[in-house]
């Protein structure tokens, strides 16, 4: 659902559908540290966000036609926020509801990576807790997810409500909620990339303290100059190795490597003045190989 500013802020006060899988750590798109960060100093959306967001808007109104065409069923757009009758935090900005009882809730994407047969509740598992959020907040059995994959593959998915599933959303959501009003952020995922920079967003200051490194803080700091290391003589080898085979290839535009159908391939690279003086370099780069002229 395309959100306006009031209700924007009312889900920075709770969490939303969208919120429930990076709470429960279980988005692709967004870990639980992120979503800490922006409820506690929300921030301005990324131009990435903003096309998102402004495509959603376009579509959304299609979705719901095509999905009204095909089922008969009168879809209408609830008015404000709905909160969960005991569990405040918990809100809902459903993309519509039918008149028998149903959530409808449309999406789109750019391939069916995740998307199982139509007519299933085989949807990708980020978007199946979000609608789960949605039945716990408003209290329906059964939601519609309907899908325009690719800009051309229609599909609907019926997804009925799960108690279990939705006991433990709640309890999971609480835990994070209860630590955005502590103040107290969770644990990070340090496997994701985006991880080191929401240690800026996070602490973007310093207080003139000085601490002294616990055990733990030992071990990583030998890990990360492990790594380093690792890293740079890695590097240094690579660096060696494709000089030999530049070395190697000579003059020739490119080596051929029939087990994989590989190639290296140079060429040499004219740039213009510009903000920099021209200059001449040759380019030399691995590519899979479509033909051998």
């Amino acid at each position: 659902m395309s959100l306006t500013e009031e209700q924007h802020a009312e889900r920075r006060n709770g969490i939303g559908g969208s919120d429930a899988a990076p709470a429960l750590g279980l988005s692709p798109y967004k870990s639980a540290l992120e979503l800490f960060i922006e409820k506690r100093e929300p921030r301005e959306l990324s131009p990435l966000e903003v096309a998102s967001f402004h495509w959603g808007r376009v579509l959304e109104p299609v979705i719901r036609q095509e999905y009204a065409s095909r089922t008969g069923r009168v879809v209408r757009l609830p008015t404000g926020t709905l909160r969960h009758q005991k569990h405040q935090f918990m809100v809902a900005h459903v993309d519509g509801v039918t008149d028998d009882g149903r959530v409808f809730e449309a999406k789109t994407a750019r391939s069916a990576d995740g998307w199982g047969r139509a007519g299933t509740d085989e949807v990708p598992h980020h978007y199946l807790v979000q609608v789960q959020h949605y039945l716990a907040v408003v209290g329906f059995a059964v939601a519609d997810v309907a899908v325009l994959i690719g800009g051309n593959d229609f599909r609907m998915y019926e997804v009925p409500a799960d108690a279990e599933l939705q006991q433990m959303i709640i309890d999971g959501e609480a835990e994070f909620w209860s630590q955005v009003q502590r103040g107290e952020p969770p644990e990070p995922d340090y496997s994701r990339a985006d991880t080191h920079g929401l240690m800026r967003r996070l602490y973007p200051g310093t207080d003139g303290r000085t601490i002294v490194a616990d055990e733990d803080a030992v071990h990583h700091r030998k890990v990360y100059e492990n790594a380093s290391r690792m890293a740079k003589e890695y590097s240094t080898l690579a660096d060696a190795s494709k000089a030999h085979l530049l070395f190697v290839m000579g003059t020739a535009t490119r080596m051929t490597f029939a087990e994989d159908a590989i190639q290296l391939q140079r060429k040499q690279i004219n740039r213009k003045e510009h903000t920099v003086p021209a200059s001449s370099y040759i380019d030399a780069r691995f590519s899979k190989l479509k033909e051998i002229a």
